[in-house]
């Protein structure tokens, strides 16, 4: 049954009292059954066969989450693997070419899933002793799950350099590059990221905020629409330094690409919403390289880093798009609107005359040979 309310008394109440319209986000549901299953993907992990692994876009997922997928048993190298990490069995953060092959040859080994960022894994395996143990040791990434994204360059780098980069993989930072593909963020990231903050932080963010007149600091988007997309930084990362000259008015997308935010998480439809306002303001109006890469979603670095080593002229980002009955539009994260090509993070969608594509076919487009364009 349909019901009707009118709520224009409401509203004409609302506009005497000089209130401005806002956009909320009532976030997300959680149940039981949630709770339950994050507090065992983020400390012990979860057993899995290769078999029932899902995947979003390439990325390793259960349920809506994005996971680090890894081989709990070290075999009889435990005491080589805790003087050095690059001896144990690869953590997985893509279904990578490494677990098409473990397919392919019927190993199923005993796998568990964790969206645990602390970098420990729970291991056990055999000492030179003949020892049993279990223990909790970091691991390497897998190579071949960062070459499938080409993640921060990782194809186009030295072999030194792609050491360095498997030395230095931080889980935290990498699960927030990719957060836009996920619904849910791992609740060990919400829950670091509410610390920290003084019991007066609100009404200290809402002053510098207003003394901005909601304006980004650094892109100089206007957010009066929309303050929720507005933060307070602080910049040299400690967050009980609350003095002036340490806070500065971002949008969340320029918060996030700060370096002490390097590991924050906000969601696409953020991103979009804030390039929108870009757009329609003018911001980044200059269609090149450099402000392609400041205004895009991080999941497509890799890419955009393609792209440009192969000669592509620089995309359009947030381009919106009619569909076929003109009732209504899309928004594509990347457009080539003279070649009518475009990439959609989710869901990519059927225009007629237009090549739409999501980001596991970007990074497969992007990877082949080309001439420039």
């Amino acid at each position: 049954m349909k019901i009707d309310v009118n709520l224009s008394q409401l509203w004409a109440c609302v506009e005497k009292m000089g209130a401005q319209a806002v956009s909320f986000d009532v976030g997300e549901v959680w149940n039981e059954s949630d709770l339950e299953f994050d507090a065992q993907l983020s400390s012990s992990g979860i057993d899995i066969n290769l078999d029932e692994l899902e995947s979003e876009q390439g990325l390793l997922s259960a349920r809506g989450r994005q996971v680090i997928l890894f081989i709990p048993d070290q075999g009889f190298c435990l005491d080589e693997v805790t003087e050095d990490p690059s001896k144990g069995r690869k953590f997985h953060v893509t279904d990578c070419q490494t677990l098409n092959n473990m397919r392919r040859k019927n190993r199923f080994e005993r796998y568990k899933v964790t969206n645990n960022l602390s970098g420990q894994f729970p291991v056990f395996g055999t000492s030179k002793f003949g020892e049993l143990k279990e223990t909790e040791l970091p691991l390497n990434v897998c190579r071949n799950c960062l070459k499938k994204l080409n993640y921060k360059g990782v194809n186009n780098i030295s072999r030194s350099e792609v050491n360095s980069l498997v030395d230095s993989f931080n889980i935290e930072e990498f699960f927030s590059t990719y957060s836009s593909l996920f619904s849910r963020l791992p609740s060990q990231h919400v829950n670091e990221a509410n610390k920290g903050y003084s019991a007066d932080f609100k009404k200290i963010s809402d002053r510098i905020r207003a003394k901005a007149s909601y304006i980004c600091q650094h892109c100089k988007v206007d957010l009066s629409s929309d303050k929720r997309l507005l933060h307070t930084h602080h910049i040299n990362g400690d967050k009980a330094n609350n003095a002036d000259n340490n806070l500065v008015a971002l949008c969340a997308d320029c918060h996030r690409k700060e370096p002490f935010h390097g590991h924050m998480c906000i969601k696409h439809s953020d991103t979009l919403r804030i390039n929108h306002l870009r757009n329609e303001q003018g911001v980044y109006s200059n269609c090149d390289w450099p402000s392609v890469k400041c205004k895009a979603d991080p999941a497509l670095h890799g890419v955009l880093d393609y792209a440009e080593k192969k000669g592509y002229t620089a995309p359009e980002v947030a381009y919106s798009l009619r569909t076929d009955d003109k009732a209504d539009h899309i928004v594509l994260e990347l457009a080539w609107p003279h070649r009518k090509f475009g990439v959609m993070l989710n869901n990519p969608s059927f225009i007629k005359g237009w090549r739409i594509i999501d980001l596991t076919e970007a990074m497969e487009f992007f990877s082949r040979p080309h001439k420039s364009r």
